[in-house]
């Protein structure tokens, strides 16, 4: 990093680009997230110091090269210009070599996580622009490179924030964490809490909503997890689900079918089926249904990127995060996206005409990588 120094800007930039980035073992993740010593905050702090600014610069650099024009799009230069500025940032900012220096490396770290809490959203927007000017047979075609060039964002973007928000939760010892992971998560908790969310999603917009019901086969099963992308995945599953059977069944029923979560635990995953009675996907769609922007919804009503975003530097209003029922089309690709980064996955089987089934597999985590882009080369972490 020391030849970097006097780089500046998009130079710096494209420097730092060509770094190698490193996979980092979750179980060493775990065990740093345990010890709250000053030594292993700085010894990390120092890691991440050169290892999200590497991070960042890519995803800053790939999002100026997006294929057909995408790159172009306002709400996407924004979006570029964010990950530019927190690479700039963070090289600029000082390594970490002592309490003070690492504490103030700290709070960085929150500023970007807050100011980058609209990112999935100003890429929808950029793409949703990109699909209505070249019109649904030529989106069709360029479907492809912009799922390939989003899953490779998008599983970055969680290993650049799950180690951003490992760091900062560590500081404060909870029992039971390891920084955000949770040595004994129960999904089945966790399912109820997102059942509760979507039913009061689905209420609010559209005045019904179906019951959920959530069933454990194992007497509380407990993984080693991040509890919030369990809710994440669920929430979105569940509101796919509950939204399907209203629009099913709200006219011709007086009672709308329940959806059902069923939680297994076997030897490598645990795995949750979602199951609905809201008429399920037909045959031909099953192959779009994890292409981002593919939806069954409208997309929401959409605001100029200046108005929604404003310039890069300035602060950004969280206001556009409001949740919303459906209509983004990036839930269930994100979803698989999160699934998958911890080496598990999500699938979809379909009834057409009665319903649909969602398995989610949550892997039990082990001494595995985070599962990277290919851009990214995997190295030994030795940080301690």
């Amino acid at each position: 990093m020391q030849a970097l120094e006097k780089l500046k800007g998009w130079d710096l930039l494209w420097a730092l680009s060509e770094q190698n980035a490193t996979p980092v073992a979750l179980s060493d993740l775990y065990r740093i997230g345990c010890d709250t010593s000053s030594r292993t905050r700085i010894k990390f702090g120092q890691f991440l110091h050169r290892e999200l600014a590497i991070r960042l610069a890519q995803r800053a650099v790939e999002l100026s090269r997006l294929p057909h024009g995408l790159s172009n799009k306002p709400s996407v230069k924004n979006v570029s210009g964010w990950y530019a500025e927190a690479s700039c940032a963070i090289a600029a900012s000082k390594r970490p070599v002592d309490d003070a220096s690492e504490d103030e490396f700290t709070k960085l770290l929150k500023r970007i996580l807050r100011d980058h809490t609209a990112v999935v959203r100003g890429l929808a927007l950029g793409c949703i622009e990109l699909k209505q000017e070249v019109g649904p047979e030529r989106w069709m075609q360029l479907q492809a490179d912009i799922d390939r060039v989003l899953t490779s964002f998008y599983t970055s973007r969680i290993g650049v924030r799950f180690l951003m928000e490992h760091h900062i939760t560590s500081k404060q010892h909870v029992e039971g964490y390891s920084g955000i992971l949770a040595k004994a998560c129960r999904p089945d908790d966790i399912a109820r809490n997102a059942a509760m969310d979507a039913m009061d999603l689905c209420y609010s917009f559209t005045g019904a909503s179906p019951k959920v019901n959530v069933v454990c086969k194992n007497p509380h099963p407990m993984i080693t997890y991040v509890p919030s992308h369990i809710h994440y995945m669920l929430t979105e599953l569940l509101k796919n689900s509950v939204r399907a059977v209203v629009d099913t069944h709200k006219q011709t029923s007086q009672k709308l079918p329940e959806v059902t979560v069923v939680v297994a635990k076997g030897e490598e995953d645990i795995t949750i089926r979602v199951s609905d009675e809201g008429g399920g996907i037909p045959r031909s769609q099953m192959t779009t249904m994890f292409c981002f922007l593919h939806t069954t919804a409208e997309h929401p009503e959409t605001q100029s990127s200046e108005r929604m975003f404003g310039n890069p530097g300035q602060m950004r209003a969280t206001s556009q995060n409001t949740p919303v029922l459906a209509g983004w089309g990036v839930g269930l690709p994100l979803s698989r996206t999160y699934a998958r980064y911890f080496g598990g996955d999500l699938d979809i089987k379909s009834m057409e005409g009665y319903g649909t089934d969602a398995y989610l597999h949550l892997n039990v985590l082990g001494d595995g990588c985070e599962n990277l882009p290919k851009k990214v080369w995997p190295l030994v972490l030795e940080l301690l």
